[in-house]
């Protein structure tokens, strides 16, 4: 009978001992793997260039010492990002790159991309009545692209639902809104088609349909439309805060006030309750940029004026403002409601994003068109 030597045997055992070692450290390393990067969510991990010195030190130039807010700057694959100032008051904590602002009316943009999702789906007709969609609609000649484009005259039911909504305390949602617009049926400013009038009627209402077109909730629909395939981890609207945020969700403020109280109207989606950051900004961009959510066709579609250029160069496209300067046509929008300021430009065609976010009336006075063309032509 064979008895191996005490030297064979502690020269198997060290091996032993290293092949155990590396299966337990491999399964470690399994285990610590983000989870981030299986939640259904692109991976936006990427290197970006820097800006030179010298363009930097002139972005700086368009924020005041006072100004309060983040800041995103990209172009053709370099990319800025700063925060400024204190989220509150004098003595409140330092902004943060991630800080989370209610987009106000850069929400509609967000709307408009879920909207043209179910069009290139053929779920949608572009002209097609809302009525063809939703039989009990109380606006029968009004059409898809007119809520988009806010050719519908429709009324602001933000003038009127006072008289209707007497809890205060309770949030206003998406089919309270309509059941109030069907009920009530406000009589419209214009008739369909005569001219622009910006109203956040037309936006609630295209949340509504998205949601009983594609059959789920419309935060739902947007965050597996868009939210996901553009990697948008750390935007979501009121009421359907997720858990994997972890960034602080900022108040909005007017001067010494702040609006921490609830306000029914926030309930209502689509014109407005969007919440995100810079950086979840600037991956939409990318996102409709690179043709992960709806195509170049459309995304053309969107930017194209639904009325002659003002002598200001300003008009509206399908989701978007239209600014046309000597620079080319900017296609952006701007935002405001309850203490937050946003801005969100881009040209599309130059890979170029400007992102600015604040939540205080203080900081919302940045020439953010002066700002977007420096981006766009300087070095």
């Amino acid at each position: 009978m064979f008895y191996p030597s005490r030297h064979l045997v502690i020269k198997s055992l060290f091996f032993l001992s290293i092949f155990l070692f590396s299966c337990v450290n491999q399964t470690a390393k399994k285990k610590e793997k983000p989870i981030a990067k299986d939640d259904g969510f692109y991976n936006t991990e990427r290197e970006y260039k820097t800006f030179s010195k010298h363009f930097t030190d002139s972005l700086h130039t368009f924020f005041p010492n006072d100004f309060n807010g983040t800041v995103l700057v990209y172009k053709q694959g370099k990319l800025f990002k700063k925060a400024f100032g204190k989220i509150g008051l004098a003595h409140s904590p330092e902004m943060a790159i991630d800080d989370i602002f209610q987009l106000a009316s850069v929400s509609k943009t967000v709307t408009a991309v879920a909207t043209m999702l179910l069009i290139q789906e053929g779920k949608l007709a572009l002209d097609s009545l809302a009525s063809n969609y939703l039989p009990d609609f109380p606006y029968p000649n009004v059409s898809i692209r007119q809520l988009l484009t806010h050719r519908s005259g429709l009324a602001n039911y933000m003038y009127y639902t006072d008289t209707f909504w007497h809890d205060t305390a309770k949030y206003m949602n998406q089919d309270d809104f309509y059941q109030f617009m069907k009920r009530s049926k406000p009589t419209p400013y214009l008739n369909p088609g005569v001219s622009f009038s910006y109203c956040n009627t037309n936006y609630a209402f295209l949340a509504y349909l998205i949601s009983e077109i594609s059959g789920m909730p419309f935060h739902q629909f947007v965050e597996e439309r868009i939210f996901k395939p553009a990697g948008m981890r750390n935007s979501f609207y009121l009421g359907y805060k997720p858990e994997r945020i972890k960034a602080r969700v900022l108040i909005g403020r007017y001067d010494h006030y702040e609006y921490n109280e609830t306000y029914y109207m926030d309930g209502v989606l689509g014109d407005k309750s969007l919440y995100s950051n810079v950086e979840d900004m600037f991956y939409f961009h990318l996102a409709l940029s690179e043709g992960r959510l709806i195509n170049k066709t459309l995304l053309n579609l969107m930017q194209e004026p639904s009325f002659q250029h003002t002598v200001f160069g300003g008009s509206y496209g399908l989701g978007f403002r239209l600014m046309k300067n000597h620079t080319g046509q900017w296609t952006y929008h701007n935002g405001w409601w309850r203490g937050f300021w946003t801005s969100f430009w881009n040209r599309f065609d130059k890979q170029v994003c400007v992102v600015v976010l604040t939540n205080n009336k203080h900081s919302s006075h940045v020439d953010k068109q002066g700002l977007a063309n420096y981006v766009l032509t300087g070095r």
